[in-house]
């Protein structure tokens, strides 16, 4: 009896910490995505990359979480678009798209991450060599919207969908 309170205990701890953390991401997701879209329109990456950097900073629990750095990587990746020196910039390519891919890697079709990784993979020098997964990341995307991934974020959407359209004038 006491083996079966303690585990109906136990699984009512960790069903409320999951539910807890579940709500923090969510909000920690949509605030996420609008320093992304900020950060793409305005060219503000240093900006995003800071409050980043503070998120994972102050918060222990986001520590190793996927979407936290990956969010974080695009951030930096964004900020090495912008570099003027050319050592510079390949620097911090070099040191931030593994941060990505392993973001991606945790989570490999979380479709944040995809359009992440798109949206880099559309950017970079093709001398860089990272355009071989855009094809698929187009597809979680494109899939994504259908299924209503981002219509609990309508300006989030409407921005996805925008970024889509982008691409196909490329």
């Amino acid at each position: 009896m006491r083996r079966s309170v303690a585990r109906t205990f136990l699984v009512g701890a960790m069903c409320l910490s999951l539910s807890s953390w579940a709500q923090t991401t969510d909000h920690d997701l949509h605030r996420w995505r609008a320093w992304y879209r900020e950060a793409s329109v305005t060219d503000q990456a240093t900006l995003m990359a800071q409050r980043m950097e503070d998120d994972l900073s102050q918060r222990s629990d986001l520590n190793g979480h996927a979407l936290a750095s990956g969010f974080q990587a695009v951030a930096e990746l964004m900020i090495a678009e912008h570099a003027w020196n050319p050592v510079d910039k390949l620097s911090q390519f070099l040191d931030w798209q593994p941060v990505l891919e392993s973001a991606l890697e945790a989570l490999p079709r979380h479709p944040d991450l995809a359009l992440l990784r798109l949206g880099v993979q559309s950017h970079v020098p093709a001398i860089l060599d990272y355009q071989g997964d855009r094809d698929r990341d187009r597809g979680v995307v494109v899939a994504a919207l259908a299924d209503g991934h981002w219509s609990d974020d309508p300006e989030h959407d409407a921005f996805v969908r925008d970024f889509l359209t982008y691409l196909k004038s490329l």
